[in-house]
């Protein structure tokens, strides 16, 4: 029963009870069973003008809305999912934009990769992120472009390790999820800080990537070589004792 319906149901059976039964019950409960309202229905409206002294209900407590009714139905129909396929008798006279309307589920995101040493930090590297990148891609965007260049332009070694027959570590050895292991999981969370600080938004994923661009030359390099001081004696306490104890303390 609608609010508006149920408080005029109130005044009904309180006026009838107050004028016409001279407070008496059973006759106000005797005529309004005769309309089909519920006997414990009747009572409890009784009960409550007896006890409050009130017809209709009070003022409701709390925080007022900020939203209306249809406000948040129509809010509810852009966030929750249903079912908003179109129907059609025939696919033939449909047109291309119904029929082949596409909708973002997420927001597009942006892959960077960089290098960094006690010597500074590589060039990054930008790709949109619409899925993993392969081995040419890491190859030739990631190690050739500016890795390699990165490393000749602060040591003067031309022998590589490789080429030396240093035994390298296994993929299947080698943990991802080991941030004490790598220097840059730290520099992330710093790179993040200063790319977002003050509440910044990118509209586009060009701003994202110039202002990311722009925090790496401003990075101090300090930070960078406070990163590398202990990680020779890290990676030797990983080598000795393995990397979940090592990591874990």
């Amino acid at each position: 029963m609608a609010r508006i319906s149920r408080e005029q149901l109130h005044k009904w059976i309180v006026q009838h009870y107050i004028n016409v039964a001279s407070t008496q019950k059973q006759i106000t409960v005797n005529h309004f069973l005769q309309e089909r309202i519920p006997r414990q229905t009747i009572y409890s409206i009784i009960k409550k003008y007896e006890e409050s002294g009130y017809v209709s209900d009070k003022p409701r407590s709390g925080r007022p809305k900020k939203l209306s009714r249809g406000q948040l139905t129509r809010l509810k129909d852009q966030l929750v999912p249903t079912n908003r396929g179109f129907y059609t008798s025939d696919k033939r006279t449909t047109a291309p934009q119904i029929k082949f309307k596409r909708i973002q589920k997420f927001e597009p995101k942006v892959l960077v990769w960089i290098a960094i040493s006690e010597k500074g930090i590589s060039t990054p590297f930008f790709s949109k992120q619409k899925q993993v990148i392969g081995q040419i891609t890491d190859l030739n965007q990631c190690i050739v472009a500016p890795l390699i260049p990165f490393a000749t332009s602060h040591h003067t070694k031309g022998k590589y390790l490789d080429q030396n027959d240093v035994q390298f570590v296994h993929k299947e050895l080698n943990l991802q999820n080991c941030p004490q292991a790598r220097p840059i999981e730290t520099l992330w969370p710093i790179l993040k800080k200063m790319v977002y600080d003050e509440g910044w938004e990118a509209k586009t994923s060009n701003q994202l990537r110039r202002r990311i661009a722009r925090k790496l030359k401003e990075t101090d390099i300090k930070i960078v070589q406070q990163m590398f001081l202990s990680i020779r004696k890290q990676l030797r306490k990983i080598a000795d004792t393995g990397p979940y104890e090592a990591c874990s303390s």
